[in-house]
């Protein structure tokens, strides 16, 4: 089967499943642009090579067998970013998969949010040492995306109470170890481990209600997701602690579920404001202290 020919039949196979066609296109694209089909057949092949100059190229029949896993897989419903272990974000790509019960949330389009602005007020910073905590780190890919993306010198401690090998290998893949510490603990043990006051903190918490549980969402770890008290419990945690950590000029950035914005509306002590996605829905807060 040529190249071409190969990413027609991923495409109309993957259209079947997903009953999407700009989503088939987009996953299409993201297995022959992975580092599995790369290993398989010795480089990735992005959109204009597929339709380009090596559109007539002739895959390995083990190419082809390792496609129909990939679609056996994806029928099951698992999502593709498990399957290759391979998610992009904010232009990088990410481990999110170990196995089963090692796997990060699937970083979202929406939490780039967080990543853009907070570029923008360090840009504006002009301390030369900057500190910031992200809380809930999953990936890590907030910390990643900031530093590569920034001139300045800035430091990360990442918290993460479940396990970090996935952010750790994405660490290590950047060469970050110098600008990002991991550390295994919850959101009640921040101020008693840290014991300072930082510059930006960044969370990605799970804000989902328990109560809600989302079908689509089954392979991905709940504890990422999920949430007591209408999705609010592990954010207001963080705002109990946050007058403790943050420095006077600081900033939180803290992604939310569109409906939980009245909640951040009535705090007294910050000075809020709200940005919407791109389907116009109130998604990321930042918090200054008053």
């Amino acid at each position: 089967m040529k190249l071409i020919e190969s990413y027609f039949y991923l495409f109309n196979e993957i259209k079947l499943i997903t009953n999407n066609k700009i989503e088939s296109e987009a996953e299409t694209e993201l297995i022959f642009a992975s580092l599995k089909f790369k290993k398989y057949f010795g480089k990735s092949f992005y959109k204009i090579d597929i339709f380009g100059r090596h559109s007539d190229l002739v895959l390995k029949k083990e190419i082809i067998s390792h496609f129909n896993e990939i679609l056996e897989m994806r029928a099951k419903g698992i999502p593709l970013q498990y399957i290759l272990d391979e998610a992009w974000f904010y232009g990088h790509r990410f481990h999110v998969y170990e196995n089963n019960n090692i796997k990060s949330l699937i970083p979202r389009n929406e939490t780039e949010i967080i990543v853009e602005s907070l570029i923008k007020e360090i840009k504006n910073n002009e301390s030369k040492n900057i500190k910031a905590i992200d809380i809930g780190t999953g990936s890590c890919c907030i910390p990643i995306s900031v530093v590569l993306n920034t001139n300045k010198d800035i430091y990360f401690d990442a918290v993460e109470p479940y396990s970090f090998n996935i952010a750790n290998k994405n660490i290590s893949e950047y060469e970050l170890n110098s600008h990002i510490s991991l550390h295994k603990i919850g959101i009640d043990k921040v101020i008693d481990i840290f014991r300072q006051k930082y510059d930006y903190v960044t969370a990605n918490l799970p804000y989902i209600s328990k109560k809600n549980k989302l079908t689509e969402l089954k392979f991905e770890p709940e504890e990422a997701l999920y949430a007591s008290d209408d999705g609010l419990g592990y954010i207001k945690k963080l705002i109990k602690i946050l007058p403790e950590i943050m420095n006077k000029n600081g900033y939180a950035f803290i992604e939310i579920d569109p409906g939980q914005a009245y909640y951040f509306k009535s705090l007294d002590c910050f000075n809020v404001e709200i940005k919407k996605d791109l389907n116009n829905l109130d998604r990321t807060v930042l918090l200054k202290l008053k």
